[in-house]
C-alpha cells in the first residue's frame, strides 16, 4: 500500500493495516480513533495537542480548494459574489469533518514513518493464519 492510500483510507502510518478512526463515523463523536494499531501498537495519539499541526493543514486545504472553487464559479461561470459566498460556505459545511480527518492523517503520516519490515511481517502473519484457518 502507497503512502497516499494509506492516508486517504484512515490506516496506522507505520504498518499501514489498521484503520485509525473509529467506523462507522458517529456524529457525536465524529474524530473518535482507536488508541493504538492492533498490529504494530503505534499510538494514535502519541501525545496530548498532537493534532495541532493537523489544524493548519486543514485550513491550508480548505482555504485553497475553496478559494479555487469560488474563482471558478466568479469568473468561468459569471455567478455573482453572494451567491458563491453562500455555495463556498455550503460546500465547507458539507466536506468539514472529511477534512479534519484526512488532516489528521496527513499529519501523522508525516511524523511518524513507515516500517517496511513490519508491514511484510503482518501480512505474512495473517496469510499463515487464514492458512491455518482453511
Amino acid at each position: 500500500m502507497n503512502v497516499l492510500k494509506s492516508i486517504f483510507t484512515y490506516r496506522c502510518p507505520k504498518c499501514r493495516t489498521t484503520k485509525m478512526f473509529i467506523e462507522p463515523m458517529k456524529i457525536k463523536d465524529p474524530l473518535a480513533m482507536h488508541e493504538a494499531c492492533s498490529n504494530c501498537g503505534q499510538r494514535f495519539e502519541p501525545e496530548p495537542g498532537f493534532y495541532y499541526g493537523a489544524m493548519f493543514i486543514s485550513y491550508i486545504m480548505s482555504a485553497w480548494i475553496l478559494l479555487i472553487l469560488a474563482l471558478i464559479m466568479v469568473f468561468l461561470i459569471g455567478w455573482s459574489l453572494d451567491s458563491v459566498k453562500w455555495i463556498i460556505i455550503g460546500i465547507g459545511l458539507l466536506f468539514f469533518l472529511k477534512t479534519v480527518r484526512l488532516s489528521r492523517s496527513i499529519w501523522i503520516h508525516i511524523v511518524v514513518k513507515f516500517n517496511k519490515d513490519l508491514h511484510k511481517k503482518i501480512k505474512e502473519n495473517k496469510s499463515i493464519n487464514q492458512a491455518k484457518t482453511v
